[in-house]
């Protein structure tokens, strides 16, 4: 067993949670943060001939070209290449970041503003974790950060740990080790001072065996009603 890990444990119930329980809240982005339309970004890479789409892009993890721009392994030029060569069609790099980024759909700004809430009016420590790439990261930090006039993606997290510039991917252990030292280099805390939320049982199950609290999230609507209930329970 990788140092730092501990058997499965329970999940806590939320009911039992109340906003003092934490110092660190540790937030995915797609589906927790930001919808996404998976069917959506398949279909506009078929329209692009390119058939394979479907196989590569996942609910929570890509695999091939996808894949390694994920882990950071390639230049977005890279992936474009790569993707351009299964179509029949004349496409270019701009027409297949399109397509990737048409995946991303909204972020309501009452999420926004609990997040905000949570680190500047409760004085909690907010992280993100999320396996992400480059074009997707650009997109949300331009366009859903930036919703409110004045704020941007650091004023609402204190450390974005991100699968590309990791080169590691949930539910991989070593990315939670990772995290988890850091999160305690820099702000002083410990895996039982951190709740996360997840929309993979997956990711949820291996950080709950770091020691951290974990709730698995459908999507942005219950992600709002779960901190609703817990900023309203102090």
């Amino acid at each position: 067993m990788i140092a730092g890990m501990r058997e499965f444990s329970s999940l806590r119930n939320l009911e039992y949670m109340n906003i003092s329980d934490h110092k660190v809240f540790v937030f995915d982005l797609g589906m927790v943060l930001v919808s996404l339309y998976r069917k959506e970004c398949i279909e506009k890479f078929r329209l692009l001939g390119i058939e394979d789409a479907a196989a590569m892009i996942g609910n929570s993890s890509q695999n091939g070209p996808f894949g390694a721009l994920e882990y950071g392994l390639i230049s977005v030029e890279k992936f474009c290449d790569e993707l351009a060569v299964l179509s029949d069609k004349k496409i270019s790099g701009s027409d297949i970041v399109d397509a990737w980024n048409s995946m991303i759909g909204e972020t309501p700004v009452d999420l926004l503003n609990m997040i905000y809430r949570l680190r500047h009016e409760y004085g909690k420590t907010v992280c993100m974790l999320s396996n992400v790439n480059q074009p997707h990261i650009d997109n949300v930090m331009q366009n859903h950060f930036r919703q409110v006039e004045g704020r941007d993606i650091y004023d609402y997290f204190d450390a974005l740990y991100l699968s590309h510039e990791l080169h590691l991917k949930k539910p991989e252990p070593e990315i939670f080790e990772t995290v988890g030292q850091s999160i305690h280099d820099k702000f002083g805390f410990s895996g039982k001072d951190i709740i996360f939320f997840d929309d993979s049982q997956d990711n949820v199950n291996m950080a709950v065996k770091y020691g951290w609290d974990s709730i698995v999230i459908a999507n942005t609507d219950e992600t709002m009603e779960m901190l609703r209930e817990m900023l309203n329970s102090k």
